[in-house]
């Protein structure tokens, strides 16, 4: 007769914080019924990601690259009819405004700004289209540039990775960034799900996640911020060589 074979019990986590639960997460593999219940759906998704992030990566680790391009897919969509409706809106609004009556200008530009309204209504109700175009693209470019970085602060769980975190990091930026003001709040918040999901998913430090997200931003202000210089040198040193000629 054959020993009987051992089985442990599994694990019970113990209670923890709020604020632990939200940005670290349980330090525990969940079972089927969580992972079936956050990750079962598109809203239950979305929800995840908002709610409980760190999990929620965790538990989308398995995910195809696929799955994950056809969620981000779903919220650009979301966000270019949103966007859409406001810019509607706000036109329908201020279409009976009168540029001249109003005192906005006067004259000639007055004029000119009721001829080119058409075009500027079509402009801005075609840009939600172009948003939608640049995003489905630009997030291959983006993920490939971010995880320049990831090597760079060692991480090694392959590009596939970075790519779907910020696929799934865009969340907030793309359900609700389409709200002025509010935007601004919401691209942090974005940044934040962004260390979070480097983090889980390429099984790096907290520290080395924000240098990651981080050192591409610093990188971008210097880029421009010589760009300006560079414009203003130049147009100081245009006209005193207009003058000598």
């Amino acid at each position: 007769m054959s020993a009987p074979i051992y089985r442990p019990a599994p694990f019970q986590p113990g209670p923890a914080s709020p604020f632990q639960d939200l940005f670290w997460g349980n330090a525990y593999n969940p079972g089927p019924a969580i992972r079936s219940r956050m990750t079962g759906s598109f809203a239950s998704t979305v929800k995840g990601f908002l709610t409980r992030p760190a999990e929620t990566f965790r538990l989308t680790q398995a995910d195809s690259l696929n799955s994950a391009y056809q969620y981000y897919v779903r919220l650009v969509l979301i966000y270019a009819v949103l966007l859409f409706a406001l810019l509607a809106g706000a036109i329908a609004i201020a279409g009976s405004a009168d540029p001249v009556t109003t005192g906005i200008v006067g004259g000639g530009g007055g004029s000119f700004l009721v001829a080119l309204r058409p075009f500027l209504k079509s402009f801005v109700l075609f840009l939600p289209y172009i948003l939608f175009m640049v995003l489905l693209f630009a997030v291959f470019l983006t993920s490939l540039g971010l995880h320049v970085f990831v090597i760079l602060f060692g991480g090694q769980k392959g590009v596939v990775l970075t790519m779907k975190t910020v696929m799934y990091a865009a969340t907030p930026s793309l359900l609700i960034g389409w709200i002025p003001i509010v935007n601004i709040a919401v691209a942090v918040w974005t940044y934040v799900l962004l260390v979070i999901g480097i983090r889980e998913n390429q099984e790096m430090t907290t520290r080395r996640a924000i240098l990651v997200v981080i050192a591409p931003l610093v990188l971008t202000l210097v880029l421009y911020a010589g760009i300006i210089v560079l414009i203003g040198d130049f147009a100081r040193v245009y006209p005193l060589a207009g003058a000598g000629g």
